[in-house]
């Protein structure tokens, strides 16, 4: 990572992170099992902006007192923790957990999903002042103080006996979270030693809900939530996913005319994407698709491509663009894919229910400088994901 926008020294460059963004990037890098390679770029003399260095001496003061959470550590057994990060260390057959707390709580600090015994836990930062803990259901409940040690990053030591034992909450998986006439839901267990228990009503599964153990179809509106049990007590937190029924929206004609996208293009110079109303274009007039075959310069340039995009059948489907810099897709002009802003290539994607027929479609890009690159993508009934068909697409 750069400490502000350019891996090279640039004088210009005043977008400087702030030490408590690097001190939790790299906690973070290290939940996750991997290292942080932080640049500093040096001036022509060979010395370093003074803005680098306050941020290092920063760090380095956090890791003189907190080094331990994050030297020869492992990655956090947890998949998400609200207030924060974990790392891990085994000590003999047990193991030392790192909490992270970015978020400090107001008295109590939750660990959700956890089923070992607890040997003791304490600040890292004053390791003789022990905190107590009580188990909560699923949950080990940490006492802490009412003022954090450390705004930025505050590091609780809680020792466990043998590995840790994580029950992960179950994952709800659907399409999408619309859809027309029904829709299967997944319900997938995390964790090996537990059972799953759903609710369709939006209540609070419980040892006697259903057991999920095949996919549910769903015809209405409906909020799914689910928990992992053992020996009939709940054993993680609820997962809960709603998928809302629609109508697609009729098409704004039923038989197109010409095949093509008519296009714009300006010039000019954007940090975000430019408000096409008050441009005037450079020029204008009819491509196959969204290609950029008929830019004139390589930077600081914009098309804005408008037709319609011929939908085969009733469904919901699902947009794409991938661009670098920025993008957006509009159809009827409901913003559906908002992939905006100065970035690499990155793709971006939004659903919408469509009836069968002509749909408008407007696709804004620009671009400020670097690479410039467009793709436009679709995925619906009988439609695997890929760029958006030019059969598809036609003008008035």
């Amino acid at each position: 990572m750069t400490m502000n926008d350019h891996w090279g020294y640039n004088k210009n460059d005043h977008n400087w992170k702030s030490a408590e963004e690097l001190i939790r990037k790299l906690a973070d890098i290290a939940s996750k099992g991997g290292n942080f390679l932080l640049n500093v770029g040096p001036k022509a003399d060979g010395t370093f902006p003074q803005e680098s260095i306050d941020r290092l001496k920063t760090m380095g003061d956090w890791m003189r007192m907190n080094g331990e959470s994050i030297y020869g550590t492992q990655a956090s057994p947890f998949k998400q923790l609200d207030w924060g990060r974990c790392t891990q260390k085994a000590i003999g057959g047990d193991t030392r957990l790192y909490l992270h707390v970015f978020d400090w709580p107001d008295g109590k600090l939750v660990v959700p999903g956890i089923y070992n015994e607890v040997k003791e836990a304490a600040l890292l930062a004053d390791p003789n002042r022990r905190l107590s803990v009580n188990r909560v259901e699923d949950a080990l409940v940490i006492d802490i103080p009412a003022e954090t040690p450390d705004t930025v990053d505050a590091v609780i030591l809680l020792d466990i006996k043998g590995a840790p034992d994580i029950n992960e909450p179950p994952a709800i998986e659907a399409a999408q979270d619309i859809f027309i006439d029904k829709i299967d839901i997944n319900i997938i267990k995390k964790s090996p030693n537990a059972e799953v228990r759903y609710t369709l009503d939006g209540s609070e599964p419980t040892a006697s809900s259903p057991l999920a153990d095949s996919p549910i179809t769903v015809t209405q509106t409906t909020t799914v939530r689910a928990r992992c049990f053992r020996d009939g007590q709940p054993a993680s937190s609820v997962t809960s996913r709603t998928v809302t029924k629609v109508a697609p929206a009729p098409p704004i004609k039923e038989s197109p005319t010409g095949p093509g996208i008519a296009y714009k293009y300006y010039q000019g110079e954007w940090d975000d994407m430019p408000v096409f109303a008050a441009l005037e274009a450079v020029k204008s007039g009819t491509l196959a698709d969204f290609s950029l075959e008929n830019k004139e310069s390589d930077d600081h340039f914009a098309f804005e491509f408008y037709g319609y995009v011929n939908i085969p059948q009733d469904g919901v489907y699902t947009f794409y663009t991938t661009s670098d810099d920025g993008s957006q897709l509009f159809i009827n002009e409901q913003l559906i894919v908002d992939n905006g802003g100065v970035h690499g290539m990155q793709e971006k994607d939004g659903v919408v229910a469509l009836g069968k027929g002509a749909h408008r479609i407007r696709v804004t890009f620009f671009e400020r400088d670097g690479s410039d690159e467009l793709h436009v993508g679709i995925a619906g009934p009988g439609l695997p994901k890929g760029p958006l068909p030019k059969t598809m697409l036609f003008i008035d």
